[in-house]
């Protein structure tokens, strides 16, 4: 089984890791009434999905079994 750690400060992701490669998590931030129109000018990772426009983003910051097993053991055992 994979394990996935989804770091959040501030109601924003900050980090995502995996035990493992091949791991693709896919966020779709449905906020983004924050952003300028500077930040979403050019801004590949904004798009439209089901009427709404979201900040998207697919994939893992870093794959790290040692701090995913860490995490795990401090926090869930």
């Amino acid at each position: 089984m994979a394990r996935v750690v989804i770091t959040m400060d501030g109601g924003l992701i900050q980090h995502i890791m995996a035990d493992q490669g091949g791991i693709e998590v896919m966020v779709l931030d449905f906020d983004t009434k924050d952003l300028t129109p500077e930040e979403k000018q050019g801004n590949e990772n904004i798009k439209q999905f089901e009427g709404n426009e979201i900040y998207a983003f697919q994939g893992v910051d870093d794959v790290n079994p040692d701090r995913v097993n860490e995490i795990e053991t401090s926090l869930f055992k």
